[in-house]
């Protein structure tokens, strides 16, 4: 398309902001949550000192079943 001057610029310009936006969410996926270390819940527990039943109600299934949603 032929379009004038100020709109051929205004694309460009709108396109490298969106590219350099998808670069920058990228990088802060990378940062953050691509790495996966295991968890040991009991460590966990220990040290946030929850209570032995608090830590095993994370695991069981609620009476509803695993398909309730609130």
């Amino acid at each position: 398309m032929n379009y004038p001057g100020w709109r051929r610029t205004l694309r460009r310009e709108l396109s490298w902001l969106m590219a350099l936006k998808v670069g920058a969410l990228a990088l802060l996926w990378l940062l953050f949550f691509s790495h996966r270390t295991p968890v040991d819940g009991q460590a966990e527990g220990r040290r946030l000192a929850l209570t032995p039943a608090a830590v095993g109600m994370a695991t069981q299934v609620p009476p509803g079943g695993a398909s309730r949603r609130d």
